[in-house]
């Protein structure tokens, strides 16, 4: 008898459940409230919080607010869909049977499937449909996903943190998904915002910064190639002619590359919230702080001074990769490298990366050679070469580093050199250093420096960050 008032109730109010809201309160400022309700949901007892609607900028009114199943919102197919959104809806208790059409598209399920059919196209559920009893307004209500049901019918749909509710919008993919939505700049800033999927959460999501191609790449944790090639997730601030925009994916990921038109080096910034992905770019300068280029010296098929059993090469860039590790950890710092892996840079390559960035410190990194007894740690300076843009010369920048890299080696001290003849020293229009670390034609000075690599790389490290702290930027 229970089971058939249940069946009764369903037929004839197929809506959503939820606490009772006061006819003058929306469903997103109450949902706002993060009010806890008691529902049953797949025949078991459970609280849930209040999700909102919103649809064009209006909040969807009504007195059952969506709930969060599992990563995936769920809204009531009567109120939110078909009364909210317009779309024709209908819902057969005899088979479970559930119709959603909106124009030329059309979604059927049955409660409690883990499938769904889009057109006649078998698509699967991110969760299954439910009827859901509400026991403060002691009903029955259907219970679709909200998201997937929204883009199958053509609205697009983001999640809202601050209003706490789903946000819908009518999409224009179906006419052209080429087309962005473009605005002005706002103070002088360019970015490209783009919408994050419902249950993407931030930790599934990295960047590149593969400068030496002249792009961001967006690393994004499984397949989202589609909602992303979809332009009507994607908004640019600024002029949308200077980038380019692509995706891809691979090896598990989504891949989105963004790439000014013009090929040279742009700053990123990209910060994330639960609706959306910002990405903020412009020259180097006016997006970091302090930037210092750190080169590896040699490389490739130039393999440096070699002896001993090793190669000048090998050592520079595993100092250098030890010193990324730190330099990762620390946002206030930007590092472009010249290399990273086993290339050869020319020496022009290596100053044009610091002049393209406008770098406030060039750092090279050398293993030194001559006769099997030499032994000590130098750094070389360029009397005559370039100062940064706070006046810190090449003398000054050397001075401050020399003490790090010594205390680290523990070799002689062989203190400060200046060469005016070397190319990075030369061409690089900032504060720039060269830094011999040790001997590699020194039998014991050589097995060293190979065992303690990693310890450079740290007072590389240390050394940029005191100097920085002793001749800030002003930025």
């Amino acid at each position: 008898m229970r089971l058939q008032k249940l069946f009764i109730t369903t037929l004839l109010s197929v809506s959503v459940i939820g606490t009772a809201i006061p006819a003058n309160v929306s469903a997103a400022s109450y949902a706002t409230t993060k009010r806890t309700y008691t529902l049953k949901v797949a025949g078991k007892k459970q609280k849930k919080k209040a999700r909102g609607a919103i649809y064009n900028g209006k909040t969807i009114k009504t007195k059952a607010p969506g709930f969060l199943r599992g990563d995936t919102t769920m809204y009531s197919a009567s109120y939110v869909f078909q009364k909210g959104l317009g779309v024709s809806y209908s819902y057969s208790s005899k088979t479970w049977k559930i119709t959603l059409k909106k124009g030329s598209k059309t979604i059927t399920m049955k409660r409690g499937s883990k499938y769904a059919y889009v057109n006649g196209k078998k698509k699967k559920l991110p969760t299954p449909a439910r009827r859901v009893y509400s026991y403060k307004q002691k009903k029955n209500y259907i219970y679709v996903p909200g998201e997937f049901c929204a883009k199958h019918l053509g609205y697009s749909y983001s999640w809202s943190s601050s209003s706490y509710a789903g946000t819908f919008s009518t999409s224009n993919s179906n006419k052209a998904s080429s087309s962005v939505t473009t605005l002005p700049a706002t103070n002088g800033e360019h970015y490209v915002q783009l919408d994050k999927p419902e249950g993407l959460s931030e930790s599934d999501i990295s960047t590149t910064d593969d400068y030496n191609n002249y792009r961001l790449i967006v690393n994004i944790k499984g397949n989202y190639s589609s909602y992303y090639s979809d332009a009507s997730h994607r908004s640019v601030v600024g002029d949308s002619s200077f980038y380019s925009y692509s995706v891809a994916y691979s090896n598990g990921y989504t891949k989105i590359y963004i790439r000014p038109r013009k090929a040279t080096i742009k700053g990123f910034e990209v910060t994330q919230t639960d609706s959306y992905i910002k990405v903020r770019y412009d020259s180097p300068k006016a997006m970091y702080k302090q930037i210092v280029v750190l080169d590896a010296g040699h490389g490739g098929s130039d393999s440096g001074a070699v002896a001993n059993g090793y190669k000048e090469k090998n050592m520079t860039l595993k100092i250098v990769q030890a010193a990324k590790s730190y330099f990762d950890d620390d946002p206030d710092i930007k590092v472009y490298y010249t290399r990273l892996s086993d290339t050869y840079p020319s020496l022009t390559e290596r100053s044009d990366l610091a002049n393209e960035v406008g770098a406030d410190r060039f750092y090279s990194v050398h293993i030194n050679s001559a006769g099997s007894s030499a032994t000590g740690t130098e750094t070389l300076y360029n009397s005559k070469g370039y100062k940064s843009s706070t006046g810190l010369t090449s003398y000054n920048w050397s001075a401050t580093i020399h003490p790090y890299i010594r205390s680290a080696t523990g070799f002689t001290n062989r203190g400060l050199v200046n060469r005016t003849g070397l190319a990075v020293l030369r061409h690089t229009k900032t504060s720039s250093t060269l830094t011999e670390i040790g001997f590699i034609s020194n039998k014991s000075e050589a097995k060293k420096m190979n065992s303690n690599l990693t310890n450079y790389g740290k007072a590389v490290y240390n050394s940029t960050k005191a100097s920085f702290s002793k001749n800030p930027t002003g930025r």
